[in-house]
This record gives C-alpha cells, sequence and structure tokens, in this order.
C-alpha cells in the first residue's frame, strides 16, 4: 500500500533534482546546461501519463499558443531566408520556445517548496560563480597590475558568460531575495545573509558594468522604496533599498571603469571609430540602420541570416567598422525581431510578453512581473533573445513561474 506513495516521492525528487540542475547550470558551461536540460526532458516526459499532458495542455494552451506560434514561424521563415550563410542555428538555439512551454504546461502543478528550491539555487549558482570570476580577475590583475581586468567582459568571461547577460542574471537574483528573505517571514539570521547578499550582488552588477542593468538596478531600488513606504510595512526591506540607491551613484564615482563607460555615453550622431564606445551613438547606427531594411520586408521580414548579411552592408556603408567586425545585430529586441521576421514575428513575441505579464499581475506573482518587466525594458538596448543565455534564462524561469501560478512567490500586501 505504501509502495505508490514512496514512488511519487521519489519521482517528484527526481523531478526537483532535475529541475534544480537545469538552474544551477544556467550562468555556467552551454553544453552542460543542454545535458541538464535533457535530462530534465526526459523525467519530465515520463512523470505522468499521455492523457494527463493532454489534458494540463488543454488546460494551459492559452499560455503555450504564442511562443510556438513564433518558433513556428521562425522555422518557416528560415526556409525562404536567401542569405548563403543560414544554418539551423537559430532553431536549435530557438528550440526553448516550444520545449518549456510543452514541458511545464503538460507538468503536474509543482510545490511551493519546489519552486523557491530551483529560484534560490540560481541565486546560489550566481554567487558562486561571481566569486570564482572575482578570484580569476584578481589573479590576472596582480599578475598585470591590469585594474580593469576587474570588470565587464573581462570579469564574467572567467565563466564563458557575457557581461550583460550575467548583469541579468545576478538582477534577477535580488528579486529572489528580497522576496524569499525580506518580505516574507523568516528568521534575522537568513535576512541578515539576505541583505548581505543583495548588498554584494549589487556591487558586482556595477562592476560588469552594464549600463543598461546599473539602470535597471537603481529603477528597481527606486520602486521597492516608493512600493515599501506607501504601500506595505517592510521597513528592513525599505531601508536596504534605500541604502542601494544611495551606494549605486558612490560606486559610480569610485569604479574608475564604469565611471568611464558612463562618460563616455553622450547624446550625439556616431562620427566614426572614435565613437565606438558611445552606447546611445552606436545604437543611432544600429537603430537607423535596422529601420531603414524593415522598410524594404515590413511584413515578412528579410530572414534572421539575410537581415544579418544586410545589417552588414548598412553598417559598412555608415564606417561602422567595428559593427562589421562583430556583425552586430541591431541592439533592440522588437526591432530586430521585426527586420527578421516581420510584423508577424513581432507581433507573436509581443503577444507572448503581454500574455506573460498579464498572467504574472492576475496572479499576484511578485517574480513574475519583475521578470517580464525587467526583460521588456531590457530588451530596448539589447537583443536577450538571439542567444541560449537568454533564450533559456527567459523562457525557463517565466514557464517555472507562470505553470505554477498558485505555486509561485505572491506579491504580499499589508494586512
Amino acid at each position: 500500500m505504501n509502495a505508490s506513495p514512496n514512488h511519487q516521492k521519489v519521482g517528484i525528487l527526481i523531478i526537483d533534482s532535475c529541475l534544480i540542475l537545469v538552474a544551477a547550470s544556467l550562468p555556467f558551461d552551454i553544453l552542460i546546461n543542454s545535458y541538464c536540460i535533457v535530462l530534465f526532458s526526459i523525467v519530465a516526459f515520463v512523470a505522468n501519463s499521455p492523457s494527463k499532458k493532454w489534458m494540463h495542455l488543454q488546460q494551459n494552451k492559452s499560455l503555450c499558443i504564442w511562443p510556438i506560434c513564433y518558433f513556428a514561424w521562425m522555422a518557416i521563415r528560415l526556409i525562404w531566408d536567401k542569405s548563403p550563410d543560414k544554418t539551423n542555428q537559430t532553431l536549435e538555439t530557438g528550440f526553448s520556445y516550444l520545449l518549456f512551454p510543452l514541458i511545464f504546461g503538460s507538468m503536474e502543478t509543482l510545490n511551493p517548496r519546489t519552486v523557491k528550491r530551483v529560484l534560490v539555487s540560481f541565486v546560489a549558482a550566481n554567487i558562486a560563480g561571481s566569486i570564482y570570476c572575482l578570484w580569476k580577475a584578481y589573479l590576472a590583475y596582480k599578475e598585470t597590475n591590469y585594474f580593469n581586468f576587474l570588470f565587464y567582459h573581462h570579469l564574467s568571461g572567467h565563466i564563458g558568460i557575457n557581461a550583460i547577460y550575467f548583469s541579468m542574471y545576478c538582477l534577477f537574483s535580488l528579486y529572489v531575495l528580497f522576496y524569499y528573505f525580506l518580505v516574507s517571514k523568516v528568521g534575522w539570521g537568513m535576512r541578515i545573509i539576505s541583505v548581505l547578499c543583495i548588498g554584494y550582488l549589487s556591487v558586482f552588477i556595477m562592476m560588469l558594468s552594464s549600463k543598461t542593468f546599473i539602470f535597471l538596478l537603481y529603477l528597481s531600488a527606486l520602486i521597492v522604496v516608493v512600493y515599501s513606504f506607501y504601500y506595505l510595512k517592510y521597513r528592513l526591506s525599505t531601508v536596504v533599498m534605500f541604502m542601494l540607491l544611495v551606494a549605486i551613484p558612490f560606486l559610480l564615482i569610485k569604479f574608475p571603469y564604469v565611471n568611464a563607460r558612463v562618460r563616455d555615453t553622450q547624446v550625439k550622431e556616431y562620427a566614426g571609430a572614435s565613437d565606438d564606445q558611445n552606447g546611445i551613438a552606436v545604437r543611432g547606427v544600429f537603430w537607423e540602420s535596422t529601420w531603414k531594411l524593415i522598410r524594404e520586408a515590413p511584413i515578412t521580414g528579410w530572414g534572421h541570416f539575410s537581415a544579418i548579411d544586410e545589417l552588414q552592408q548598412e553598417y559598412l556603408r555608415r564606417g561602422f567598422a567595428e559593427g562589421v567586425k562583430h556583425k552586430y545585430n541591431s541592439h533592440n529586441q522588437y526591432l530586430f525581431t521585426w527586420l527578421c521576421y516581420g510584423l508577424v514575428g513581432l507581433a507573436a513575441l509581443s503577444l507572448f510578453l503581454a500574455q506573460l505579464l498579464k498572467s504574472f499581475i492576475q496572479g499576484n506573482q511578485f517574480i513574475g512581473i519583475c521578470l517580464v518587466i525587467m526583460f521588456i525594458l531590457a530588451n530596448i538596448t539589447e537583443c536577450m533573445l538571439e542567444t541560449h543565455k537568454g533564450i533559456v534564462f527567459f523562457l525557463f524561469f517565466s514557464s517555472l513561474i507562470v505553470f505554477n501560478i498558485s505555486a509561485g512567490p505572491k506579491i504580499k500586501t499589508e494586512g
């Protein structure tokens, strides 16, 4: 009589372990993370019967349809892509649009403790990765006396991740820490550890030097302070976020590399190689070039590989050699999606994000709301859905929370 409950407990433990492996491996090697995803997919596939999977998918079809439609359109548009350099890379990278909604949408609802463990394991992985990066960067600095080794891609590259993506991971980690260990009721020991981790990750985000995520860090702290002060009684969270608001400008002054990156960002038109470090001027080239090409194929787009080819030609005509050398995309996900997949693709992506945000708001899901808003804002100046690190991060965590809406972390309100 006890065999069935025991088997069920073992099955839940295996699923929990696989989810934690996916989350914890995400900041590190892409191949290891991919193996963890495959393992999780196999375990989830055999976790319940086909009839139950179909029943859950029928219930969750409104949440599955738009990412699946987006992936399907990517596949169709690849067939029409006329670039001689086209490969299946976009489909391999974008397979998460199909995989995670179908896997999470067909599973049984997870326990709230499972969702918390997965999110906290991601935070722990980012802290561990950041400590390793700092240690390796310090050794490189001691050997060369080159201070810039402690910042930006020099710093994050020690675990093979772009500084912008690592900044996004760390900012999301702050949301998790804030909710589970400051807003929720926990012991003072855990609160103190959480405050220290929030402070540490905030400093690390500054050292990663992504101007977009430094701005989002400051904006997040400001919103939390205002919201907590007017609507909640969480004095500790308000004090911690207020201290963060004061610390960020101070750190900008104290970190010369970060300070220089901010100073180099001026509102002006791109005038040559001297402006290659001016994010605003460079993005002017990105966006003007992209918009020029969009107007030539606004409905169905150019296709991913043809779009990249045409962008390089535009950069060449505008004298932006750095863009040609590194084959830069549009640095705006919405413009780049429109360029590659036309209004059809942009509509599918927009509806996907809108559906997620609507579901999180209706379900009162604090971390889900933070995730989507952070991602929407970040994609104004970046293309976060063009690499494994961006797509897996967003699809995995948004699916984890939205398909377990009753189990996810909810916004606390006074009283």
